[in-house]
């Protein structure tokens, strides 16, 4: 059953003060299905894909400390990449602050243990 014109109008509405729209042109000409069939790969959308892929440019870019790590590039499961963005919006952190500080009290909790 198509949507009623009300219906229609609150989505139009709705987007248009829920979110930011920008039209993306990509060359080659075909490279729109190469990003959907990676997006697919790791079970996100192409419009989740391009989201984390321009939010983890901006963290790469802005380099949390200003300084390079020796474990730049590290790679991690998609899911636990996204746990890990949802825990640190949560926590009001960026993502590489968030996982270096629980990676830091994880590796002090396992010290203390081994010690005791």
């Amino acid at each position: 059953m198509p949507a009623s014109k009300a219906q229609q109008k609150a989505v139009h509405k709705y987007t248009k003060e829920n979110y930011d729209r920008f039209l993306v042109s990509m060359r080659p000409k075909g490279r729109l299905e190469a990003v959907k069939a990676h997006a697919e790969a790791q079970g996100e959308s192409a419009n989740g894909f391009i989201n984390r892929a321009i939010q983890e440019a901006i963290e790469r870019d802005a380099g949390a400390t200003g300084a390079p790590t020796e474990a730049e590039g590290i790679s991690l499961p998609s899911d636990t990449i996204k746990a890990a963005q949802e825990a640190a919006e949560a926590a009001g952190e960026a993502v590489p602050e968030f996982v270096g500080r629980a990676v830091s009290e994880t590796a002090e909790r396992d010290r203390l243990s081994r010690d005791s």
